[in-house]
């Protein structure tokens, strides 16, 4: 598996940090979210949260096959529970 701040650490190192070493994130989700984080340093200096949430949500409206929803769905929870609340 891809060290997930080897791919993206140029781009938004402290969000790759968060999920690097986290024990409630299996591999299948950890591997979503490189891939994802990937697909958008190819197109973004910079990632946030509220990119790779929607290029979760996408990717799962996409998804056909069930197993791999629960996978976006769990990692997409990964990353919502990761995400500071906006200040109002």
């Amino acid at each position: 598996m891809t060290d997930i701040t080897e791919t993206v650490a140029p781009y938004s190192g402290r969000i790759a940090g968060l999920f690097k070493d986290s024990a409630d994130v299996l591999q299948s989700e950890s591997e979503v979210i490189t891939h994802v984080m990937a697909e958008l340093s190819a197109h973004k200096s910079f990632i946030s949260n509220k990119d790779i949430i929607g290029a979760l949500l996408v990717h799962l409206e996409l998804e056909q096959e069930p197993v791999n929803q629960d996978i976006l769905r769990k990692a997409l929870e990964v990353v919502v529970q990761r995400t500071p609340d906006d200040v109002i």
